[in-house]
């Protein structure tokens, strides 16, 4: 009998062509996962905001064209968020410039939360006179973008987007 065996060893000894053989499974294994979250990734998403970077260069010139026509406008818009008492909002819009009144003016605001777009509201306000608007909201606590657009027709004639922080009973806007 051999000093050197062991007692109790069963199958195979491990040899280095067998450790080979785990590794290259081991990260053959990865490798091929890897591959198909890239896949998974690149199909569902391109990583381009706009496919057509003419479109995109188009559009962001319209809305160069269309801030300054906003200034040249030179409308000082006041937005007022208060807490209702059965847990939603109030939100009111006031004009408090001296330009003249626009016929058909349509206020809408959008409450968009940062990091969840599922959690967007949108809202069209009622007007309560020529240059005061009002609508209720439910709005839970947190941070939000509250984007106003007053358009006539289709003519955008305001866009503004303010951070608002939204604690229990109190609204704060960020700026």
């Amino acid at each position: 009998m051999s000093m050197h065996t062991q007692q109790g060893q069963s199958g195979r000894p491990l040899t280095g062509a067998m450790v080979l053989a785990m590794l290259l499974a081991f990260f053959g294994i990865v490798i091929a996962v890897n591959l198909v979250m890239i896949r998974l990734a690149s199909s569902t998403f391109s990583g381009l905001e706009e496919r057509n970077a003419y479109t995109a260069g188009v559009s962001h010139n319209r809305a160069l064209l269309a801030a300054k026509a906003q200034d040249e406008r030179g409308w000082l818009v006041d937005a007022r968020l208060r807490r209702a008492a059965e847990g939603g909002a109030l939100l009111v819009i006031e004009r408090k410039d001296s330009g003249g009144d626009v016929a058909g003016l349509v206020v809408t605001a959008r409450f968009e939360h940062p990091a969840m777009g599922r959690e967007d509201r949108r809202i069209v306000l009622a007007a309560s006179g020529s240059r005061l608007w009002r609508a209720s909201v439910d709005l839970p606590a947190g941070a939000w973008d509250l984007v106003i657009e007053m358009r006539a027709g289709a003519e955008l004639m305001f866009l503004s987007r303010e951070r608002v922080q939204v604690i229990d009973a109190k609204i704060e806007i960020d700026g």
